[in-house]
């Protein structure tokens, strides 16, 4: 687990307190040991694990060493879900506001009750923002004008706010014994610049204990829906998720479903019917015959391409480029 993941528990969780109005010393230590940790160059998931001296970090005793490591362990910290369980998801994205911070949501919160960006913005237009105390018209209008913005940003992420989310899941999700492979698929594996939602895919026999462990995972605000393969969680910063448990035999086949863009899969589906083939998220078919499913490249190979890189999956010259055996390589950053 990266230090930036593992000072982002710490953050939110000062975030939190302060919007319950706990002890400020206590939030400030949490603020003073996140920025310790984004700022240091060795991985702390590291130095834990080699049993390594955490309190010789600055403002890390040994209260703050023992979170550091259960988040490490267990990429979770027992504090932090039992607030999430106590502050509606709706108050946290009220954070997203330009100009508004956790005391001020501890206001909306506490005294007006208000749990949604809708909420809030209706709060706003009736005037009762501008009545509490310390707040005026300027100042309810300024969250007025941001308010959509925020409400928007909500619904789209930058790459490096989701890589680090679906990460996070897929390594907490792998230390299942039950679950053989688990990769996160969609536009954040296509590294478009902004996701408007994640998908990560896991091959287990029984769906239980993977969407038992999402649903209890700290980055996880709410389940939204759970079926019998799939589950869809909202995270704490908003966005959602989607968690598919497919058969061995279809992973490939579902992961090429679920990460290429529509207008790729548009064109990969008419390659396979021009070839007397079917291609779904569940394998390429000839009839009622499955010729290919279990990697992405047996599925490609089905239609005669080679495999495609995900970030090319976007329907843009990619297929002739695979036709004539020139696709580019990519520089990827990690």
């Amino acid at each position: 687990m990266k230090n930036d993941l593992i000072a982002g528990h710490f953050e939110l969780l000062a975030d939190l307190l302060e919007i319950q109005n706990a002890n400020p010393f206590r939030i400030r230590a949490y603020r003073n040991a996140a920025r310790t940790i984004s700022s240091t160059s060795d991985s702390l998931a590291d130095l834990a694990a080699a049993g390594g001296d955490l309190t010789q970090l600055p403002g890390i005793g040994k209260d703050l060493a023992r979170q550091i490591i259960e988040i490490a362990q267990t990429g979770k910290l027992k504090s932090l879900e039992e607030l999430q369980q106590q502050i509606p998801s709706g108050v946290v994205e009220m954070l997203r506001i330009q100009g508004v911070g956790p005391k001020k949501v501890s206001v909306f919160f506490n005294e007006l009750q208000l749990t949604s960006l809708a909420e809030l913005k209706a709060a706003c237009e009736a005037g009762r923002i501008s009545q509490l105390k310390g707040f005026g018209k300027k100042t309810e209008e300024s969250i007025l004008q941001n308010i959509d913005h925020a409400a928007a940003s909500v619904t789209r992420f930058s790459i490096a706010d989701a890589r680090a989310a679906v990460e996070a899941i897929v390594a907490d999700l792998r230390l299942l014994p039950e679950v053989v492979r688990c990769e996160g698929a969609g536009s954040c594996r296509r590294r478009r610049e902004t996701c408007g939602d994640l998908d990560v895919l896991a091959i287990c026999a029984d769906p239980g204990p993977p969407m038992d462990r999402l649903a209890a995972h700290p980055l996880v605000s709410a389940v939204l829906q759970r079926g019998d393969t799939k589950q869809r969680v909202r995270l704490v910063t908003g966005i959602e998720l989607d968690l598919r448990v497919v058969p061995e035999e279809s992973f490939g086949a579902a992961m090429q479903y679920f990460t290429g863009s529509k207008e790729h899969n548009v064109v990969l589906r008419q390659r396979a019917k021009d070839l007397g083939l079917k291609i779904n998220e569940y394998g390429v078919f000839r009839g009622d015959e499955s010729v290919a499913g279990r990697t992405e490249e047996e599925v490609y190979a089905a239609v005669g391409l080679p495999w495609i890189p995900p970030e090319l999956r976007e329907n843009r010259r990619e297929f002739e480029w695979a036709d004539n055996r020139q696709l580019p390589e990519l520089l990827l950053q990690t």
